[in-house]
């Protein structure tokens, strides 16, 4: 597998074409969720994209962003090929997400947005739920959070 890290700066219009028609293939077309994809994040994100071979299939994604102003880092939409799924290639996208945001700021918490049914999925990295579950696009789903080293406690 082949992984490659992206600011939006270094995407092509065709890549990111190619990453947002992919998102919406599974998000809003298979999930059958009219939700806004678009939200004004991905400017501020890391975009990767997973591939057989370098410039091959796109059979993963997921974005990342530091944290900016008051809000902690964040990393989510990942998506696997329905081809591609089954093989642990979530698990590697999540793995590698969290260590693209601890690389560039380390002891920082990182939240998500996990549909309600991946909880525990993503508890198997250490994140927690934070409050009530919320409908999403039609679907459930539950902010968590993966807590690290305050700052002040690592000096």
């Amino acid at each position: 597998m082949h992984y490659r890290w992206s600011t939006f700066d270094d995407l092509s219009a065709a890549r990111l074409y190619e990453l947002l028609g992919f998102r919406q293939s599974v998000f809003i077309v298979e999930q059958a969720s009219a939700f806004q994809d678009l939200d004004g994040r991905d400017p501020f994100c890391w975009h990767l994209s997973a591939r057989d071979r370098p410039g091959g299939e796109l059979l993963g994604y997921a974005r990342c962003c530091g944290p900016r102003d008051d809000a902690p880092a964040f990393i989510g939409r990942f998506v696997v090929a329905p081809a591609a799924r089954g093989r642990g290639l979530g698990r590697r996208l999540v793995a590698e997400s969290l260590r693209q945001v601890t690389l560039h700021h380390p002891h920082v918490d990182v939240v998500l947005s996990a549909q309600l049914h991946l909880q525990p999925f993503y508890a198997g990295f250490g994140f927690r739920t934070e409050g009530e579950s919320y409908d999403d696009g039609g679907i459930e789903h539950v902010t968590m959070r993966l807590r690290t080293i305050p700052v002040e406690a690592a000096a």
